[in-house]
């Protein structure tokens, strides 16, 4: 993760991955990639993670992801911290994939932005033929 972060250019606000990524390295990679500022990391602790009695910036993040996975269970802090959108996120690109195929078909990085943008168009529309339509029933 550390060496994924550091092709990041710019300064990074925060980091959300699965639990493989509940490490102290990953978590003081974040902070050092906040240059300074506050980096939200949200990666679900190990069932039996304990609290690490050391001062550093990321491990006190991870401290406090543990304390707080104790104190709403597992599954209230997936959907209080923000961590869930990430499986929104997997589940447009596993669509778009599923939809459009495995890989870009252009060459050149013009036409693969055209070709991207295209495919979110496609995508989009798809989407709002098929969304219903809901209303309040009272």
């Amino acid at each position: 993760m550390p060496n994924l972060l550091n092709q990041i250019g710019d300064r990074v606000a925060s980091v959300t991955a699965d639990g493989a990524y509940d490490a102290g390295t990953v978590y003081e990679a974040a902070k050092k990639k906040g240059d300074g500022h506050r980096v939200r990391v949200l990666i679900p602790p190990g069932r039996g993670a304990q609290p690490s009695s050391s001062r550093s910036p990321g491990q006190r993040e991870r401290n406090r992801n543990i304390r707080s996975v104790r104190k709403l269970g597992r599954r209230e802090w997936y959907a209080s911290s923000g961590h869930s959108r990430r499986s929104l996120v997997e589940n447009a690109v596993f669509r778009c994939k599923s939809i459009l195929g495995q890989r870009m078909r252009s060459r050149s990085l013009g036409s693969q932005r055209v070709e991207a943008s295209l495919a979110c168009k496609i995508l989009n529309t798809m989407a709002s033929l098929g969304m219903p339509d809901s209303v309040k029933v009272r």
